[in-house]
């Protein structure tokens, strides 16, 4: 069984914290996990992130490689990530680049899909 844990918020927001802690608990309950960057959600990618001193520990970039090694696959929306001007230098190695019509397809094939 896969679960695709689809995101669309920035890494500021609060939902999408709370969307990488609940990959981490499903991949700690055994369950294999897809997470889905799209929308503002792909400013989550961007290494080097410097997040202000009240969320200081919340680098969603970090949260993203420690779920890689965890066993998760990280996709972004490429369309998205080009409409923002983000530089594809600027991810990290492990964050797989995609895009609507495979993102099609993981839905078909996820078991559970899961949006925030």
């Amino acid at each position: 069984m896969s679960l695709l844990i689809i995101i669309n918020e920035s890494p500021s927001s609060s939902k999408t914290w709370n969307a990488l802690r609940l990959c981490a608990a499903l991949i700690g309950q055994d369950e294999e996990v897809q997470v889905f960057l799209m929308n503002d959600g792909v400013f989550n990618v961007i290494i080097n992130q410097n997040p202000p001193d009240e969320i200081a520990s919340q680098a969603t970039s970090k949260k993203l490689f420690e779920l890689h090694t965890l066993g998760a696959e990280i996709f972004y929306c490429s369309q998205c990530l080009e409409s923002r001007g983000i530089n594809i230098n600027d991810i990290a190695p492990e964050i797989k680049k995609s895009n609507l019509p495979k993102l099609a397809i993981q839905i078909q094939e996820a078991s559970k899909v899961i949006s925030f």
